[in-house]
């Protein structure tokens, strides 16, 4: 994922393309478009270990992936009968981040780390694919010049994952410039 990303900076940041079902967020795919490539961006359930629970030890999560997409080729979107949308950008790729969450229950010795966005900046604005802090949500928010922390604040992932108290729970955001 990260080549992949490095791979897009310098080149002309083209288009996203997104269903069509609701304004600013796409269901589980989006397509970021480069010149001379496009890259399928997914948040897709897989299982991961959970905190200590001998009747669910484990649980979908949904992660961030990337994959190199043929540009020539219709987006097809994850939800099926719903049209295609199509942001244009038309900017040079300036630089890119990945976000991710680290949570770590030390009492019960798992630490979690979940890419939470991935950012594109160009020349003038800087557009966000985020997850929200609901682990098994699949949808990818799209924003555009806003922060990571207000769309999807440490606290709010803090108040899921300790389960109402009931886990000593810490988290610590990182951004990787790539």
């Amino acid at each position: 994922m990260i080549e992949m990303l490095k791979g897009i900076v310098g080149k002309r940041f083209l288009s996203v393309e997104t269903d069509a079902s609701a304004e600013g967020q796409s269901y589980s795919e989006a397509r970021l478009n480069f010149d001379g490539t496009s890259i399928l961006l997914k948040n897709e359930e897989e299982e991961i270990a959970m905190f200590e629970n001998e009747e669910v030890p484990y649980e979908e999560a949904a992660k961030f992936t990337c994959s190199i997409s043929d540009p020539n080729q219709p987006f097809s979107p994850g939800v099926v009968g719903v049209g295609v949308k199509k942001l244009d950008v038309g900017k040079l790729v300036a630089g890119v981040e990945i976000v991710s969450d680290t949570i770590t229950c030390a009492e019960q010795g798992i630490t979690i780390i979940m890419d939470m966005a991935v950012v594109v900046r160009t020349e003038s604005h800087a557009y966000i694919f985020s997850k929200s802090h609901v682990w098994f949500d699949e949808v990818i928010y799209i924003n555009v010049d806003k922060s990571i922390d207000e769309i999807c604040p440490v606290f709010s992932d803090l108040s899921l994952w300790n389960n109402d108290g009931e886990y000593k729970v810490s988290i610590k955001r990182a951004v990787r410039i790539i």
